[in-house]
């Protein structure tokens, strides 16, 4: 199945844009550039177009921004993004002149402690409160949380992790992230470091690092955690440059028996499902729909694949779009 494209635009960016992310309702679209500007557009249904009412949006950051992320809109209209120039920043949008008329995205904070370039971030889960995690190249995973989610002016570090283990660091690397959605687990995050991935939980108010997820052939790109609905175990997905995504199968271990039925371990374990072939180029980018049944992926072929699992538990590919005319 292909799919048909049903609209484009152009962003007039100034240099290659680096992530988009859409919004809670996916209605806003944010978009960040080596130009060192966020752009926020927005969909107009009845028109079939996507406008930019900031007319350009607005420098963020004195190097090439990597990432933007939304938080919930629980705490209103919050935006973080990431740049080369090793720091994070939280933006808010506000009524520019007090009436509601004109708005306008404020820089509420500032993180400044990486002491490399940060290479990706991401919001927690909304019943986890007001949390963000980045990974920098200096080989850290920190988890920031705002004091005050009405002022976001104050943000704490709660964790600074060494994602390394002790092995040399290299300034090239990449690392990415992904937070665990589900309420009913412990906080949990899977960060791809190298060539392989693992994941980080909190247990007792401590983090720590517990399963690997191995066997890409090349570094680990970007790597996103299914949203789990019902399922009974956890899905990962992992892109690389090795030309393959793969997806893992978390399922919980149980410890013995309490009383009628078995007291669960806390500790998963990892199944390597299925490795799927991306036309032998690097693959950038994997994200799962709101359900978790549906992965897409893109790489430097210039198309997006779509995945989805048949009831034989077979990963297949459903349809492909292209930016191709």
């Amino acid at each position: 199945m292909n799919l048909v494209k049903t609209c484009d635009f152009a962003t007039k960016h100034e240099d290659l844009i680096h992530h988009m992310a859409y919004d809670y309702y996916g209605r806003r679209l944010a978009t960040c550039s080596s130009d060192l500007r966020i752009k926020i557009w927005e969909f107009l249904e009845h028109e079939n177009k996507w406008i930019n009412p900031e007319n350009g949006g607005w420098k963020a950051h004195d190097g090439s921004v990597l990432r933007v992320t939304w938080a919930h809109p629980e705490f209103g209209q919050i935006l973080a993004s990431c740049s080369f120039d090793k720091s994070i920043k939280i933006w808010e949008e506000q009524d520019f002149d007090g009436k509601g008329t004109l708005k306008r995205w404020f820089e509420r904070a500032k993180l400044q402690d990486s002491r490399g370039a940060v290479l990706d971030i991401e919001f927690a889960p909304q019943h986890l409160g007001l949390k963000l995690a980045a990974c920098s190249s200096d080989g850290f995973l920190r988890i920031y949380e705002a004091m005050d989610p009405v002022g976001l002016n104050n943000w704490t570090m709660q964790e600074d992790i060494d994602i390394v283990s002790g092995s040399s660091r290299d300034s090239a690397a990449l690392y990415c992230l992904s937070w665990c959605t589900s309420p009913f687990q412990p906080p949990m995050i899977a960060v791809g470091c190298g060539r392989e991935a693992r994941i980080y939980r909190q247990d007792q108010s401590k983090w720590g690092s517990h399963e690997i997820l191995g066997g890409h052939e090349g570094v680990i790109c970007d790597i996103a955690w299914a949203p789990n609905i019902g399922r009974s175990y956890h899905l990962i997905a992992t892109a690389s440059k090795d030309g393959k995504v793969r997806i893992f199968k978390l399922r919980e271990e149980r410890s013995g028996k309490h009383g009628d039925s078995f007291k669960l371990a806390n500790q998963f374990t990892v199944d390597s499902v299925e490795t799927l072939d991306h036309g032998g180029e690097q693959v950038w980018k994997v994200e799962w729909n709101v359900t978790g049944t549906v992965l897409s992926s893109s790489g430097d072929d210039g198309k997006v694949r779509l995945w989805t699992s048949t009831y034989a538990e077979k990963w297949i590919c459903m349809g492909t779009v292209s930016a191709e005319l």
